[in-house]
């Protein structure tokens, strides 16, 4: 048995903030199972400067996109640098970070996230990975959602994962997955819209005031991603362009806070909120009934052999683990839990930890996966042509001493794929 402790670093697109996690992962690297203890959490909240230039990112120049670029990836640093300090630990076998991102459009072969890896490294004395989309978009895949790539392992007792973030998603155990619709990302600028001092409908209590508006809805509803085949992806493009317009059509895409004030002269505020939670609550149900059907059968003395095992209405392919700031939204959760209760699925019951920072416990994982030369991104999930080890390895300056074993772990497989090549 192995054990590792590394750090893993989300930030997504609905900006609650920075997730770091510190996690401890044991298991056989001969048989591939895993499991994990978390040690630490913090979630850095992203103050009202980093939430407009990250906002308005889009917008930006090629040489004020590189300026952030930089200026992010050093924030991380300082942010890892406290987190540690904070938690008086010294010590750390690596850090995973999936970045934020800024362009998602893998049928045009690019994807790209914040978070320079080799200036992050500069505030380490462990190994970096970062960079985790880019070689699967490269190999003809979405590069996204990759955190079922990871949920297999991890949470191969439940038949799926859905995590109700800036844009929610599903995985079922097979490792089929893909982005359902927007969720937070869309939410939380309504919120902010009807009250500037929200950053989110807490509880979603703007929403329980709406009424909802059928014309809306219809729209929505035929938006023309939902009937194309998985694996797919979305990103904040798509939000941009096909949903903004059907909420109000009179109004382009903003931050609130941003220089532009925001309105909507079309729609109530509290009508178009209760509506998009009928939406959303619709997609996602949708999409696990369509991801019960992958999901298989559990082994508990061989989680991963449920992998190739038929799909079956037994144990553990119909429950679903729900994650994310979204799963915090009582309304939304009251209305999607009646919903997957109409379609027999259950919700399985997790703790806050869980619910709040399984992104960066995932993505921690995936990049532990990289630096063992373990493949961490699978085509049943991305639909690329192969599976692949994603990441890119960035060195500290100067590594930690008392840190042995792990680094000469990784300096014997790089010493075994150059005597392979």
């Amino acid at each position: 048995m192995s054990t590792y402790t590394g750090m893993g670093l989300m930030s997504g697109t609905s900006l609650d903030g920075l997730d770091m996690c510190v996690v401890e992962f044991t298991g056989d690297e001969n048989c591939d199972i895993w499991s994990y203890r978390v040690l630490e959490t913090v979630t850095v909240p992203y103050d009202a400067e980093w939430k407009e230039r990250l906002s308005n990112v889009m917008t930006l120049s090629g040489l004020d996109l590189i300026k952030l670029h930089y200026d992010y990836s050093h924030f991380m640093g300082r942010a890892i640098t406290k987190f540690m300090k904070d938690k008086n630990r010294t010590q750390m076998d690596f850090v995973s970070s999936h970045g934020h991102t800024v362009f998602h459009k893998p049928e045009e072969g690019l994807t790209f996230q914040l978070g320079d890896g080799e200036v992050m490294a500069s505030y380490l004395k462990c190994p970096l990975v970062t960079n985790f989309r880019v070689k699967d978009v490269a190999l003809g895949g979405q590069g996204a959602p990759l955190a079922p790539s990871g949920e297999r392992f991890l949470y191969s007792s439940v038949g799926l994962c859905l995590n109700l973030g800036g844009i929610a998603n599903v995985g079922s155990r097979d490792g089929k997955a893909w982005d359902i619709c927007a969720c937070n990302s869309v939410l939380n600028k309504l919120a902010k819209i009807s009250d500037p001092a929200a950053d989110f409908d807490k509880n979603g209590q703007l929403a329980a005031r709406g009424q909802i508006l059928p014309d809306v809805l219809a729209s929505l509803e035929n938006l023309s991603y939902y009937c194309q085949p998985y694996p797919k992806s979305l990103g904040v493009e798509w939000v941009n362009s096909e949903v903004w317009p059907i909420l109000d059509r009179s109004v382009g895409y903003r931050w609130p806070w941003s220089k532009r004030v925001l309105q909507t002269n079309k729609h109530n505020v509290a009508d178009l909120a209760r509506t998009f939670v009928e939406h959303v609550a619709t997609r996602i149900a949708e999409a696990c009934e369509e991801g019960t059907k992958h999901s298989g059968v559990y082994d508990p003395s061989n989680p991963l052999a449920s992998l190739v095992l038929s799909p079956g209405k037994q144990h553990g392919d119909s429950r679903v683990l729900i994650t994310g700031g979204g799963a915090h939204n009582k309304f939304l959760m009251k209305h999607l839990k009646e919903k997957l209760k109409e379609k027999l699925i259950e919700v399985e019951e997790t703790d806050d930890e869980v619910v709040d920072f399984k992104e960066a416990i995932v993505f921690a994982y995936l990049g532990l996966r990289c630096l063992m030369g373990k493949e961490n991104v699978f085509a049943s999930t991305t639909g690329a042509r192969e599976n692949g080890i994603a990441g890119s390895i960035h060195q500290p300056a100067l590594l930690n001493p008392s840190a042995t074993s792990m680094h000469s772990h990784f300096r014997f497989l790089m010493r075994r794929q150059s005597s392979l090549s």
